[in-house]
């Protein structure tokens, strides 16, 4: 006997679902839909929330003091140049608020690195920075006049207004340079890298070895293959110090820094600081120590005056 299909319940029995599954499936759906729109407009008024958003309160820089060479704001300059007070709560996933401050903080100038971002608690965040430091300054010639733009170890150009007139006199000058990058970015510059390190390297005797400028070669010389820049360092005094190549920079065969150093201490501390007219007129510490007096004596009249 055949099935009635105008029957209600043979209808039903081959239908590929059942109604009432399709009902309860578009009631969940709306619900699901409904329970979004909800979480989205509570959502907003969380992040827009101040108990939520990352503050400079939020914020702790460690150390707490920059380093004495630093006198500007660098939090609140890099809060103010990255958005991230309005675009960043705390509600966002750890790893993106890391992330962004890492980005945010390694954009300024004054920092070598971010060490590590902690979230420490729900209102804190600590910033563990890297500053970058002064070790020479490269006078630049712009405009008809002379600056001293201020560098890292690196070579990197820092920020000027921080620096006053007196503090960049006692840096070492590299000299005859002829452009400068933007501030916060590295000089191409292979001579004025070179020349950055040799600096940093000799930080510690600077001063005590009356030393004023650093003098790249105009050209590089070529040994087996390799590409250098050399140096010289002059005195106070007048004297010219025949370095050679910068750490980092020597070609095979040439003496250390710690054996050039050694050999220019040992000079010092048997004839003294070059600081005077009576200092040699150059001493060549590249390989060995080879020293060239002045020829040129005072005049008598003129010292009698004196």
């Amino acid at each position: 006997m055949s099935e009635d299909l105008s029957s209600t319940d043979g209808w039903r029995a081959r239908l590929p679902f059942k109604p009432r599954s399709v009902v309860i499936a578009i009631v969940l759906l709306a619900t699901g839909v409904a329970a979004r729109i909800v979480w989205d407009r509570f959502e907003a008024n969380l992040t827009r929330s101040p108990r939520y958003r990352i503050t400079a309160e939020v914020i702790h820089i460690i150390p707490e003091a920059p380093p004495p060479w630093i006198r500007s704001n660098v939090k609140a300059q890099v809060l103010r140049d990255s958005g991230i007070t309005d675009s960043l709560t705390l509600l966002d996933e750890p790893a993106t608020i890391q992330r962004r401050l890492v980005d945010a903080f390694e954009l300024h100038p004054w920092v070598d690195k971010v060490e590590q971002v902690v979230l420490a608690s729900p209102t804190r965040i600590d910033v563990l920075l890297e500053y970058r430091q002064p070790v020479a300054v490269a006078e630049v010639r712009v405009g008809g006049r002379s600056e001293l733009v201020p560098v890292d170890r690196y070579a990197v150009r820092l920020p000027d207004g921080d620096l006053t007139d007196v503090e960049r006199s006692y840096l070492p000058r590299i000299s005859e340079i002829e452009n400068r990058p933007l501030v916060g970015e590295a000089w191409s510059d292979v001579r004025v890298q070179g020349a950055a390190q040799l600096a940093a390297h000799l930080r510690d005797v600077w001063e005590a070895y009356s030393l004023v400028d650093i003098i790249p070669s105009t050209y590089p010389e070529v040994q087996r293959s390799h590409r250098f820049f050399t140096y010289e360092i002059r005195t106070s005094g007048g004297t010219v110090i025949r370095w050679g190549a910068a750490p980092g920079f020597s070609p095979p065969g040439e003496n250390s820094f710690e054996d050039k150093l050694a050999r220019l201490s040992n000079y010092i501390q048997q004839h003294g600081r070059l600081e005077s007219i009576d200092s040699p007129k150059m001493l060549d510490v590249r390989n060995g120590l080879l020293v060239e007096k002045r020829t040129v004596k005072r005049d008598v009249a003129d010292e009698t005056r004196r």
